[in-house]
């Protein structure tokens, strides 16, 4: 042969970015110079030219097995050693992607499938053995030339040849690892070349798939292995890599230290190298993969367990709070370690005391069912119901904070082993809700003799007895013990004044009163006793305004007071309309609502802010409960017309009064209430009651106009968005943040519900980024839910929206230059860039959305232009705003856009002043350069030459 014949012509078909540098004597100029020993391919020319089917071809189409294929090519070797070796070169370089054949004039391969990987790596093993039982493994020229072949193929610039060449030489030393024997001090010798020349140094390549690729084999290596070649030293190799950037490593560096250390060979270098890393893997708890945070969470544990002084107190601190973390995995993990750092006893009782001290440390969570779920399905002690209650009825009663720890517990626990519920917020990859065999009968048990014992203990106690007040809600009550329940209940009911006891006590009355509907007689009792006192605590107040009680008018407010807030909260269980309320108590809320818009507030005769909030809920909840019945009696075939248009007239005064509170409030929970409530009529009232085929319903529906989009934004904008997130943060702060919240909620109700023009909502919107800590859940759930409604209409919201902003910069910067430096255009641009991430999820729905965004922005930068043509339009700056939106363009519709460019007369950019028209020159060449990164970037050159320079 020629020497020309001699040389191995590589066709590289790699793609753009999978290689780094592109160079045909990459082969001949690697670092490796000692391993290229010079190979004579004339004695294998005629294998070469007279084979048909590659080696890699063999190995992927599955028509040989793989033993046949090793065989053949064992024989081929014995009979042609140099074409034998040629062969498995090319299986290598076809393996990595090359199109190529050795030395020439063979078929190009096809594109392989992710099989490939596997099947060359079973292929090398199957290899590996077949020429150990051959006796080959000793043969000097076999292994000393594959060996040196591979180490300048995984030396190389070329990605694809560095992987797979990678892959082959890790599988290689795989299986001299299982094959061959300690004292084989020449092929020991040999692993070791390969492990310095292949592990250490692609361990670091800048590839994360080959850096996977040692260390997952590293860890292989030391779990089935340890005997063979390696020490445990090597370990460290798996440590250090902790600290790699890519999760997919990381997370195989965990999963083979999880197994390493229940090898007692391995484990005194595993605690070592623990305690050397222990920062590194307290920093991955945190980490953002929570699969991650998982592992490290279970293997500091693992080390803590064998060695206390691997975590000082701050460490142990750190992973305490993990138990209240939103990832179930890590919460469970770190849940693991909480026994053993507080030295748990063998007895239950004092298990159960260390569980609520140390929910008690970490009070600030306020989440007992995060404890709860942590320690569910990992430590029983969380369900020890009958010791808890035994604990919480000992004569000498524990520490009050430790009772209603317990109590907290207690309820949190037997509702999830109960209904099988997964605490608001907490996830995991497999979310599964499963109640416990048998809860509800046990939780019965437990608690049938001892609940009213406990609940008369606890009277005094707001918050206990509001969780012992929900422990019916998952028990099975026979007759006799259901009466005597009720009973408890109702005097509970009528005796308190907290909120939240007397909600979660109608809560459950309801639910025992499905449940058994032979008590009816009971419920009505109930209603009508509670409606009885408030209509005389009414009559008692109207009565001392008059000046005709000789009781005091602060004792009838006091008693109208907590008869109304028993009656509201009744109301929102119950239907009170049989008592015909809603009418008296439009009246008195009028009333009340005018002395304070007269100044009255402070008098005696005027009723409390509490009081009106009070009346606004049970005039809502009485529309509620009309509505329902309305569309059941029209549904029946009778006639609603009457009851309709009482309706409507109450609704009218309703909204009336709310109205006026809201212009002309002074206080903010009673300003809150109103705006929530008439947010939830429109809602409730909204155009679905157009549809109705009854013509009385269809006058019930509530058609906002403008006056009222005025009023309701004014309100936000003044009560949401004053001040800054820093006023909202400390705790004493929290339910001024609360009110916040809920009137920015009610309002996107309105927006994603279509009541209002979403165009509209661009006035929150604007602060989505700046209040992003405080409203981002709330401002992106409504983001999302406007987008799934109309895609179109939501890109010319977010053009609006950052039109606003845009025009408050303009204002206060007059000059475009000035303007683009300023800090408050860089926060508009972070605005753009963070609105526009709403696009990402399903491009192709949304695409009508984004396009008709850029256009909008287009038309509006070339609306002012100047009377000199040489100068910019006035608003060409807006174009580097929607620049933001680029990327969420189809490579369709960036032709579209590039078109729309028109509008601007190219051919009048001067040279001499290219930093005003900086924006538009930006603009364009980043969508010329998306579009020539995309699939259709040979219609880029299809363009008008004044689009495109």
């Amino acid at each position: 042969m020629s020497s020309k014949d001699d040389e191995i012509e590589i066709v590289e078909s790699t793609q753009a970015d999978e290689a780094e540098s592109m160079d045909t004597s990459c082969v001949s100029d690697c670092s490796n110079k000692e391993n290229e020993a010079p190979l004579d391919y004339s004695s294998s020319d005629d294998f070469v030219s007279s084979s048909r089917t590659s080696l890699l071809e063999s190995v992927c189409n599955g028509k040989q097995s793989k033993q046949g294929i090793c065989e053949s090519w064992i024989r081929l070797y014995r009979h042609a050693p140099v074409a034998a070796l040629v062969q498995f070169m090319q299986f290598v370089l076809e393996a990595s992607g090359s199109l190529y054949q050795m030395p020439s004039g063979k078929e190009l391969p096809f594109n392989y499938s992710e099989v490939l990987i596997a099947a060359t790596a079973r292929f090398g093993n199957c290899l590996m053995d077949l020429c150990h039982s051959a006796g080959l493994l000793f043969d000097d020229m076999l292994l000393k030339n594959m060996i040196s072949f591979l180490l300048v193929c995984v030396d190389s610039k070329v990605r694809a040849f560095r992987h797979t060449s990678t892959l082959i030489a890790l599988k290689m030393m795989t299986a001299l690892c299982n094959i061959v024997s300690v004292e084989g001090k020449q092929l020991k010798d040999m692993w070791s070349k390969l492990f310095e020349g292949v592990f250490l140094e692609r361990s670091i390549d800048v590839v994360d798939e080959i850096r996977f690729l040692c260390l997952s084999e590293c860890g292989l290596w030391m779990e089935k292995y340890p005997q063979r070649y390696l020490i445990a030293d090597y370990v460290k190799h798996l440590f250090l890599a902790l600290q790699d950037n890519a999760a997919k490593v990381v997370e195989s560096c965990f999963m083979s230290l999880l197994k390493l250390y229940k090898n007692p060979q391995l484990r005194a270098a595993c605690l070592e190298l623990g305690f050397t890393y222990r920062m590194t893997l307290l920093g991955l708890t945190m980490s953002a993969e929570s699969e991650l945070g998982q592992m490290a969470v279970e293997l500091l544990g693992l080390f803590y367990k064998a060695n206390p002084l691997m975590l000082d107190e701050s460490m142990l601190q750190v992973i305490e709070q993990l138990v209240f973390a939103a990832h179930r995995g890590v919460a469970q993990a770190a849940a693991d370690v909480v026994p053993y750092r507080y030295k748990e006893t063998n007895s239950r009782e004092e298990a159960i005391l260390m569980l609520a001290r140390f929910f008690l440390r970490f009070e600030e969570h306020e989440h007992a069912a995060y404890l709860v779920d942590a320690y569910y399905g990992r430590n029983d002690v969380v369900l020890d119901w009958s010791r808890m209650v035994s604990m919480l009825l000992l004569p000498e009663p524990l520490d009050r904070a430790e009772c209603s720890a317990i109590i907290e517990i207690l309820t949190r626990s037997i509702k999830q082993a109960v209904t099988g519920e997964i605490p608001p917020g907490r996830y995991a990859e497999e979310l599964v809700r499963e109640a416990q065999p048998n809860a509800k009968k046990k939780a019965t048990s437990v608690l049938l003799n001892k609940l009213p014992k406990l609940l008369r203990q606890f009277y005094d106690s707001n918050p206990d007895l509001t969780n012992l007040l929900e422990l019916p809600q998952f028990m099975s009550l026979h007759h006799k013990q259901f009466g005597e329940l009720l009973e408890h209940i109702k005097d509970i009911m009528f005796e308190q004044q907290d909120g939240a006891v007397l909600q979660m006590g109608a809560m459950t009355l309801k639910h025992l009163y499905c449940l058994n509907a032979s008590h009816g007689n009971h419920c009505k009792e109930l209603l009508n006793s509670a409606v009885t006192n408030y209509m005389i605590a009414a009559t008692a107040w109207d009565q001392s305004i008059a000046g005709n009680s000789r009781v005091p008018m602060k004792e009838n407010a006091k008693r109208l007071l907590d008869t109304l807030r028993l009656l509201s909260t009744l109301y929102a269980r119950f239907d009170l309309y049989e008592w015909q309320l809603t009418d008296n108590a439009l009246v008195k809320l009028q009333n009340a609502v005018d002395d304070w818009a007269n100044g009255k507030q402070d008098s005696e005769s005027c009723l409390s802010a509490e009081s009106i909030s009070f009346y606004l809920t049970t005039i809502y909840v009485s529309f509620s409960w009309d509505l329902m019945r309305v569309k059941e009696t029209a549904k029946a075939g009778k006639d609603v017309s009457a009851e309709c248009r009482n309706l409507r007239r109450r609704l009218d005064n309703f909204l009336s009064v709310s109205f006026q509170l809201i212009e002309r409030g002074s206080l903010v929970q009673m300003e809150c209430d109103a705006f929530t409530y008439a947010c939830d009529i429109f809602v409730l009232f909204s155009d679905s009651l157009r549809r109705s085929s009854c013509t009385p319903i269809r006058s019930l529906e509530c058609k906002s106009n403008i006056n009222d989009y005025k009023l309701i934004e004014s309100f936000v904008l003044r009560f949401v968005f004053v001040g800054g997130i820093a006023e909202l943060l400390p705790a004493e702060m929290f339910p001024l943040l609360q009110s916040k919240r809920r009137i920015l909620a009610s309002y996107c109700k309105l927006v994603f519900n279509n009541v209002m023009p979403v165009m509209r909502a661009c006035i929150v919107l604007q602060y989505y980024d700046s209040f992003y800590p405080v409203f981002g859940d709330i401002l992106r759930s409504t983001l999302e839910r406007c987008l799934s409604v109309n895609p179109t209409n939501f890109g010319m919201t977010l053009m609006h929206t950052c039109l606003l902003v845009y025009k408050r910069v303009r204002l206060a910067f007059p000059d475009p230059q000035l303007a683009a430096a300023s800090s408050d255009f860089a926060d508009l641009l972070k605005l753009a860039d963070v609105l526009a991430e709403v696009f990402n999820t399903k491009q192709l729905e949304v695409r009508s959305g984004v396009l008709v965004l850029h256009r909008a922005g287009i038309r509006f930068a070339a609306e002012e232009v100047s009377a000199d043509a040489t100068r910019p339009p006035k608003d060409l700056l807006f174009l580097t705003v929607i620049q933001q939106f680029v990327p969420q363009l189809l490579a369709q519709d960036m032709m579209d856009v590039l078109k729309s460019l028109e509008v601007f007369d190219h051919g009048t950019l001067p040279q001499n002043r290219t930093n005003d028209w900086l924006p538009l020159l930006t603009y364009r060449n980043t969508l010329e350069l998306a579009l020539m990164q995309s699939c259709r970037r040979d219609e880029l050159y299809n363009l008008p030459s004044n689009v495109v320079d």
